[in-house]
């Protein structure tokens, strides 16, 4: 279907209708507020029931989150359920069991102390952190008779063990999989609760994948207490499990999916995996025997980059497209007749924007429910209608926001020092035309085996929205292009991989984009490291930097990993053989061998050669990267006698989540006081 064959385009905004107001048209004018992009959206989670007639999302209020139903016959809406924002409380998911009955969850956080331990990790303090806890639910389309699926008191434990949905059971009308704390997988009837139990995991099993007769054959479960994670398989019928690989390292610091359950395949023993096979550099999407343990069908690959999600027909068990981020979200349409279809979307919609699909009317598959996001669309959901070939906006995920108020993004390629081509995201302050001679923050990503991606990241359009030029470089080490291009940059901290972004920084200079003089950098986490080590490496590129809860001295933080600490809360050990000590000296650098290195690259150890003001920033219940990581690097700048401001984020972990709104709205704020007095303002709208 090319974009003529869509009929009609019908932007009938009907925010109203979901109780989702814009804000007022004179509050619209200008630039938007530095931290207007941190906390809730107003609206997500958007999903369409089978036959149609009834839409659910997630309304935000400033009590809390309230799950609506619209009645597409009748143009009714009713608020069924609500979470109030205490505790961090929210609906995290929706999802239709039927036109009856809805499944839903909400979380909230629970404060958890973690015991002192010995002086080596943790000098005999006692700190409080916490974990975040969920509930699945089921409630009538009405809202009445709500049941909870799992009662943690029905196996005498505490009542913030929570349950997770492996399955909906999209063949089965009144079942659901949940796997239990105890590592039980029930089988659970949605109207009355009553359960079967399917499995017995192990007390590490955190995951399932079932056959297309709903039989668990794979499963997930963690090592080295949470930091690390193993598959295993199993035919139906059979009872031993046989482990297929284990990951090394931090949970997600591996890069693409070298081997992942998706979904049942057509037949018995058989699922839909993501994986990296053996020889193969990128991962791709494939039919995977565990009968055998065989890879019986390749259904996408890629050379470029590493394929890591399918769009399926969850009902036929049949995979619609394969999925990846170029440069750009991009789903390569397997069935002829989605792909034509999808390729008009994309034409409709145009080529700012990703395209993903995200629900489906499942009876007859003729209504779909859209969501497009890009630098300038914070999330938009559509309704498109196969049948009448139109597609209808339904609501904006932050309607206060117009798009001219956003900055817009490009591609740039450029040439690293030792030849290697690169590329990276260049964002443009909304309202300039003229891309020269801009003050420019460098923000590098986190992971290190992470990417940025096209559309918002909070630290790029927040500051771009604020007149200044972002570059987002994707440097050796990152992940999403393969697992050679992640390699390249292990043992190159502070090396390769920090020389990658200066001489992305230096191609902007060279090309008339940046000025030279009105240049800083910003990162959190891996970023953070960056921004640290650029005080003392790339000082003469710089004139600030912010670093968000970096890594400033390297022995330190794989003492911190090797001796439990990171463990200590999920229970787990460390020491020199755990999966994760042995991921970061590997990707680092091992203290027994490469001491000095490390010392070199660490900026705490180098703290009198740093040359530039320093903004820290770090929460202080964060269990990725400890909070004594800037504070090491706070005590060794004032001994230096260098210039440097540390703000602790009370109550705050690592990532940047809704919940955590007012600590983000402190990071935004502060960051661009201190980018304005070092190097702004920034560009005004128009004036360039």
């Amino acid at each position: 279907m090319k974009r003529a064959a869509i009929l009609a385009f019908a932007c009938a905004l009907i925010v109203g209708a979901f109780g989702i107001t814009p804000a007022a048209t004179t509050q619209q004018q200008g630039r938007i507020a530095p931290d207007a992009l941190v906390g809730y959206d107003a609206a997500r989670g958007l999903r369409i029931s089978p036959s149609g007639r009834y839409i659910a999302l997630v309304r935000r209020e400033a009590s809390g989150d309230v799950l609506v139903v619209l009645d597409r016959e009748t143009r009714q809406l009713r608020p069924i359920q609500s979470a109030g924002a205490q505790n961090g409380m929210q609906i995290d998911f929706v999802q239709f069991k039927s036109d009856e009955r809805i499944v839903f969850s909400y979380s909230y956080r629970v404060p958890v102390t973690q015991q002192a331990g010995s002086a080596r990790r943790t000098a005999g303090r006692v700190e409080d952190t916490f974990i975040r806890v969920s509930h699945v639910l089921s409630t009538a389309i009405d809202g009445s008779s709500r049941i909870m699926l799992y009662d943690p008191a029905s196996q005498n434990i505490p009542r913030y063990a929570a349950a997770s949905l492996v399955s909906l059971l999209p063949n089965d009308e009144q079942h659901v999989l949940l796997l239990t704390p105890l590592s039980q997988l029930w089988r659970v009837n949605v109207v009355t609760g009553e359960h079967t139990v399917v499995e017995e995991g192990s007390s590490s099993t955190f995951n399932y994948i079932v056959d297309v007769n709903g039989t668990p054959v794979l499963r997930q479960d963690s090592i080295a207490g949470g930091r690390g994670f193993a598959w295993s398989r199993r035919a139906p019928g059979q009872s031993q499990w046989t482990e297929i690989i284990r990951f090394r390292g931090a949970s997600g610091a591996n890069s693409g999916p070298t081997f992942e359950g998706v979904g049942p395949a057509l037949q018995p023993g058989q699922v839909f995996v993501l994986a990296r096979r053996e020889g193969q550099d990128t991962s791709g999407l494939y039919v995977y025997d565990t009968n055998n343990g065989q890879y019986v069908e390749t259904i996408a690959t890629n050379d470029r980059f590493d394929i890591s999600n399918a769009i399926r027909d969850t009902e036929a068990n049949r995979i619609l497209a394969a999925c990846y981020w170029a440069y750009r979200w991009t789903c390569d349409g397997i069935d002829p007749e989605f792909a034509a279809r999808w390729e008009g979307l994309q034409q409709t919609v145009g080529d700012q924007v990703n395209v993903q699909l995200v629900s489906r009317a499942r009876e007859d598959g003729s209504l779909w429910l859209i969501e497009t996001n890009g630098p300038q669309d914070l999330g938009t959901f559509h309704l498109y209608d196969l049948n009448a070939n139109t597609l209808s906006r339904l609501v904006q995920s932050r309607p206060q926001i117009q798009a001219a108020q956003l900055p817009t993004q490009r591609v740039v390629e450029y040439t690293a020092s030792d030849g290697t081509e690169l590329w990276g995201y260049l964002w443009v302050p909304p309202g300039v035309s003229d891309v020269r001679n801009l003050p420019l923050i460098v923000v590098p990503h986190g992971g290190p085996e992470g990417r940025d991606v096209w559309g918002f990241d909070p630290f790029a359009s927040s500051f771009a929205s604020q007149g200044y030029a972002v570059f987002q470089p994707n440097f050796r080490g990152g992940g999403g292009s393969g697992r050679r291009f992640v390699e390249a940059g292990h043992r190159q901290w502070g090396q390769r991989m920090q020389e990658d972004v200066a001489d992305g920084t230096r191609h902007l200079i060279r090309a008339g984009i940046a000025d030279a003089n009105r240049i800083c950098i910003a990162g959190w986490s891996y970023g953070g490291y960056v921004a640290f080590t650029a005080t003392v490496e790339n000082a003469d590129l710089y004139k600030c930097s912010m670093a968000g809860a970096g890594v400033s001295d390297l022995p330190e933080m794989l003492d911190w990993v090797r001796f439990g600490e990171a463990d200590e809360i999920i229970g787990g050990g460390g020491g020199i053989q755990s999966v994760s000590y042995r991921y970061w000296t590997d990707a680092i650098g091992d203290p027994s061998r490469d001491r000095d290195m490390l010392i070199r690259y660490s900026a705490a150890r180098n703290a009198d050669r740093v040359g530039i003001p320093l903004l820290i920033i770090h929460g202080d219940r964060d269990r990725t990267v400890p909070v004594s990581q800037s504070e090491i690097m706070e005590r060794a700048m004032r001994r230096a006698g260098k210039p440097v401001r540390f703000i602790r984020l009370a109550d705050t972990d690592h990532y940047f989540t809704p919940d955590q709104g007012p600590a983000w709205r402190t990071v935004m704020t502060e960051s661009l006081a201190f980018f304005n007095e070092h190097i702004g303002p920034g560009v005004e709208p128009g004036s360039q």
